[in-house]
């Protein structure tokens, strides 16, 4: 990843703290942009990410649901797929939209029916919610209501990262030295990709597994 910005040199005087901020800016952004490719990445240049692995496990929706809507048999499902080894460590990644269909998942019991969801702090006495018994974890870089990777269970231990040094940064007053302003560079080198190259077939069983397990479209 590499990060420029130009500042005069001005402002650079009337600003004490402006080149810290600058770079806690693109730390930030970064950051954000290396969580992006942990999940989506091509592995073209760029981390492999979850939704492109070949060790993904995409679970089909039901017959006839609805647009852009989760039910209970699509979470029962995925959580079936979810490695066993690991599925005390997975988390569900979401998108914020999935929220409102995450308050409607109940198993019908009767003519009521349980709750799939337990909010954070009640009787979970965790900081999350969960599903299933696993924490909810919304980020923006799931994909939105109904399309691939709008909800993940995902072992994140199962994904291996490398990089180089923390992220470092150079500056030039030759860059744009007519127009009197400073070039600031950062550079961070980073990779990674799951560490499975395939779902697994369990030894009794024929529905594969995987550490990451996601939901196919609903349109």
């Amino acid at each position: 990843l590499i990060g420029l910005v130009y500042l005069t040199d001005e402002l650079l005087a009337d600003t004490t703290m402006l080149e810290s901020f600058v770079r806690q800016g693109f730390a930030e952004e970064f950051g954000f942009l290396i969580d992006d490719s942990i999940i989506n990445g091509n592995g073209v240049g760029m981390p492999l990410g979850i939704l492109n692995a070949n060790c993904l496990v995409s679970v089909a929706k039901e017959t006839g649901q609805a647009a852009a809507s989760i039910v209970a048999e699509n979470i029962e499902k995925m959580y079936s797929r979810a490695f066993a080894g690991g599925i005390s460590k997975s988390e569900w990644l979401i998108n914020q939209d999935v929220w409102p269909q995450i308050y409607q998942l109940h198993h019908a019991v009767g003519t009521g029916g349980v709750s799939m969801f337990i909010p954070a702090g009640s009787i979970s006495q965790t900081p999350f919610g969960t599903l299933m018994g696993r924490p909810i974890q919304p980020i923006e870089q799931c994909q939105t209501l109904g399309t691939k990777g709008d909800v993940i269970l995902a072992d994140l231990g199962q994904y291996v990262t490398a990089d180089k040094n923390p992220m470092t940064s150079a500056s030039s007053i030759h860059v744009k030295f007519l127009t009197d302003q400073l070039a600031l560079r950062f550079v961070y080198r980073f990779d990674g990709q799951p560490i499975w190259s395939s779902a697994l077939t369990p030894y009794k069983g024929t529905n594969t597994v995987s550490p990451f397990v996601t939901l196919n479209a609903r349109t």
